[in-house]
């Protein structure tokens, strides 16, 4: 389930993200305030105009007009530089939200890790369109400040000349406010629909791309375009649907505000007719009545992004640390001028050599469902170790409870290395200390080099090479190498797909070595090689003195193995078991 942002935090975390990076939004509001303000001092000019015609002042008309063109010369320059500065704040709270987002989704454990992203295309709406409607919420209140400002001053100068008409343009206000409320729910259903069935196209999309060639061999395409255009069909309805009632609350805000305006100018025909108001008071009436509705327009606007961005931020909780939405806005600098980029400084933690590695009672629960019971073991130095068992049992729960990557569920039991227990798995057991490979690794569309060293090292460097080299040994892809003409410079393609399975496997396998760790975890590594790889590639973990923890169902492996651990499935109706021989 994603975490509910209760409506009222909705206006602190955009009070957060404002704040960020203070400078470029105060000074942007300020200026915004002026471009709105400024056309309350033209109007007042222009009555000021007629009168000096009235009364046939010459001199004074001139130096009126020259303060009108100062006054437009003023707003325009204001809309300039306040462009500049609002849009520097916009794209840095952009940037803010995407790096929390990203900080916690590339973190390997620890506090600031967050859940992993459903899907590519959940994770294109919530890195793309998310962050952009909270900006866009935030943006509003530039709107609100000024076209309120505005309204107040332009309700004191036409409430001096006709208080009983001016208060009707505070009408459309009230309904525009009444309406939204009625209809809070229905914009964020329909917000919730449509990143949803984005994120549902976008995600198939990608997924028919990367599998074209099985969809070929397959004869699939025809079911696979079906079940594409009607997933775009169900995009297409639930973005109309957002679309019109986002449209529908901003036209109503635009027609109740024209609505109280022609009535105000009905009011005051009486007083015009009657000659209660001169050419300065009609003058007064015509430079504020057109932009008087401005103000319930974007309350309209504002009230409803209110609402998306609730949405919003319940998404982009789910990718960050706890899933809460405050953890989106974490403080956070960020370059504001190109002269302020640099290189991040990547730290490492201090390498603490294994002398041995305790598990003890180790459990996993989801729910009421009992994944790992009570699972110990001792891995020491240089050590050999196999875990085995049928499909279900636990074997990569197990894995990832060690490592502190279970992200869900209640995981009991301690890790111990040295005999100290780890406070925070997560944090503590990544490189140097210890490496991971999936069930299922990820390649990158990229070299083989860069996909094994991921920007630890330099290829080009002598260290790079030698690190390099000693990982694609040690993960037995020498031979694999000859046979590529550009070698380690071989493009792998979309997610490997130049490469084969077990080509692909022992890259990833060659990327969890290439830091040397103290550990290496891997999740079923044989899946995808043939006996006399998988035995080559335990031969030469076995000769370089590594601490393995591995997933393997081959007899090769239990052959070499210091100890297996045996998960043996449901013993009952109450948890798994597991025996080590």
């Amino acid at each position: 389930m994603r975490p509910v942002a209760p409506t009222s935090s909705v206006w602190r975390l955009g009070w957060r993200l404002s704040q960020n990076a203070p400078r470029p939004f105060w000074w942007g509001t300020f200026l915004f305030v002026v471009f709105f303000t400024v056309p309350a001092l033209t109007g007042w000019l222009i009555g000021e105009v007629f009168d000096a015609l009235s009364g046939g002042q010459t001199r004074t008309l001139y130096w009126l007009a020259a303060a009108v063109l100062g006054s437009e010369v003023i707003r325009m320059t204001s809309i300039h530089f306040g462009g500049l500065h609002f849009i520097a704040s916009w794209t840095l709270m952009q940037s803010l939200l995407q790096s929390n987002m990203l900080a916690a989704q590339v973190a390997s454990g620890g506090p600031h890790a967050g859940h992993p992203v459903a899907s590519a295309g959940h994770a294109l709406s919530y890195f793309r369109d998310d962050p952009e409607d909270v900006a866009d919420f935030v943006d509003s209140w530039l709107d609100i400040t000024g076209g309120l400002v505005f309204s107040v001053i332009a309700i004191l100068i036409l409430g001096a000349t006709d208080w009983r008409a001016t208060l009707i343009v505070l009408i459309p206000m009230v309904a525009v406010a009444a309406v939204t409320k009625m209809l809070d729910d229905k914009i964020k259903r329909a917000r919730r629909a449509d990143r949803d069935a984005t994120a549902a196209f976008t995600s198939t999309l990608g997924d028919v791309l990367a599998a074209a060639t099985t969809i070929d061999v397959n004869d699939a395409g025809g079911p696979v375009v079906e079940e594409v255009g009607r997933l775009a069909d169900r995009r297409r309805v639930t973005a109309v649907r957002d679309r019109v009632l986002e449209d529908g609350l901003l036209s109503f805000a635009m027609g109740s505000g024209d609505v109280a305006l022609g009535l105000m100018l009905v009011f005051s025909v009486s007083a015009i007719r009657v000659g209660d108001l001169g050419a300065s008071e009609i003058a007064l009436f015509a430079a504020f009545v057109a932009r008087l509705n401005f103000l319930p327009r974007m309350i309209g606007r504002m009230l409803a992004r209110r609402k998306q961005s609730q949405v919003s931020f319940e998404n982009m909780a789910s990718l960050v640390a706890g899933g809460v939405p405050s953890n989106t806005t974490r403080p956070r600098p960020l370059p504001e001028r190109l002269s302020e980029l640099h290189t991040p400084t990547i730290t490492t933690q201090t390498l603490v050599p294994l002398e041995r590695l305790t598990v003890e009672r180790l459990s996993v629960r989801f729910g009421d469902v009992v994944a790992v019971d009570d699972v110990s073991l001792t891995l020491d130095r240089g050590s050999f170790t196999v875990i085995t068992g049928p499909v279900g049992s636990g074997k990569s729960t197990l894995l990832r409870a060690i490592l502190g990557l279970v992200w869900q569920g209640e995981v009991t039991g301690s890790v111990c290395w040295n005999g100290a227990e780890i406070e925070d798995r997560g944090e503590f057991l990544s490189p140097p200390h210890a490496s991971f490979l999936p069930q299922v690794p990820q390649l990158l569309s990229d070299t083989l080099a860069d996909n094994v060293l991921l920007g630890s090292f330099d290829a080009n460097s002598e260290r790079g090479a030698d690190r390099l080299r000693d990982a694609l040994r040690l993960a037995a892809l020498r031979s694999d190498l000859e046979e590529m003409p550009e070698g380690t410079d071989t493009m792998v393609g979309p997610r490997g797909l130049r490469l084969s399975g077990g080509q692909r496997q022992r890259v990833a396998t060659a990327r969890a070595l290439v830091r040397r760790p103290e550990v290496v975890v891997l999740d079923d590594l044989s899946s995808a090689l043939d006996i006399e790889t998988e035995l080559e590639l335990w031969r030469n973990l076995r000769a370089d003195g590594l601490t393995v923890l591995a997933v393997s169902h081959r007899a090769v492996a239990f052959e070499l193995a210091d100890q297996v651990i045996e998960l043996t499935g449901q013993a009952s109706d109450s948890a798994p078991t597991h025996r080590r021989t």
